[in-house]
C-alpha cells in the first residue's frame, strides 16, 4: 500500500471516513443496531412434520448457519406432535420406537439452506435418500444461527480498498 500513498496520501484517511460511511449505513441508529444484534445471536429452532414445509429465515444482512439437524423420530416424550399417515396394522406402535433417525439430514440441510437467507423445504423421507423406519411418521428439527454478512459484502468498495 506504501505505493500508493505517493498518488494518495490520504488514502488511510480516506479509507477510515468509507468504513465509518459503511457503518453507518449499516447500523443506523443504536437502538436498531441493538435489536438486530439480538434477532442475530439467538439461536432457532424448527420443526415441521411430515408432508409440512420447514421454512428456516434469518433477517436482512445475514445468512443462515446450519447448527444440527434431526430427521426421524425419538421417543414419544421429546417428539413433536405430529399425526401419523402409516396404518399401523402390522407395524411397530410410535410409542415402541425409541429412535428412529437418518444419518444424512444435517448434510441435507447444510446441502439446501447453509449461507443463503431463506430455504424451505418439504419434510419426507425422499429429501433424505433411504428411510431406516418406513412405516413410523417422522418429524424434521433444524437448530440454526443467523451470521451477520462479512463486511466486504456489505461494503465491496472497502474490502477492495483494503485488499489494494
Amino acid at each position: 500500500m506504501g505505493h500508493l500513498r505517493m498518488f494518495f496520501p490520504d488514502v488511510s484517511y480516506s479509507l477510515l471516513l468509507l468504513g465509518i460511511s459503511c457503518l453507518t449505513g449499516f447500523t443506523k441508529t443504536s437502538q436498531e443496531f441493538s435489536g438486530y444484534l439480538s434477532r442475530v445471536l439467538r439461536n432457532y429452532t424448527e420443526q415441521a412434520c411430515d408432508g409440512e414445509f420447514l421454512t428456516v429465515r434469518c433477517p436482512p444482512r445475514t445468512s443462515i448457519t446450519v447448527q444440527s439437524a434431526f430427521y426421524g423420530r425419538k421417543d414419544p416424550a421429546h417428539s413433536p406432535q405430529c399425526t401419523s399417515t402409516y396404518s399401523s396394522a402390522g407395524t411397530r406402535s410410535v410409542n415402541d420406537i425409541t429412535s428412529c433417525h437418518v444419518s444424512t439430514s444435517l448434510q441435507k440441510m447444510l446441502d439446501e439452506c447453509e449461507d443463503r437467507r431463506r430455504c424451505q423445504v418439504l419434510v419426507n423421507s425422499r429429501l433424505f435418500g433411504t428411510d431406516p423406519c418406513p412405516t413410523i411418521s417422522k418429524y424434521l428439527s433444524v437448530r440454526y444461527k443467523c451470521r451477520p454478512i462479512e463486511q466486504r459484502e456489505v461494503c465491496p468498495l472497502l474490502s477492495f480498498l483494503m485488499q489494494v
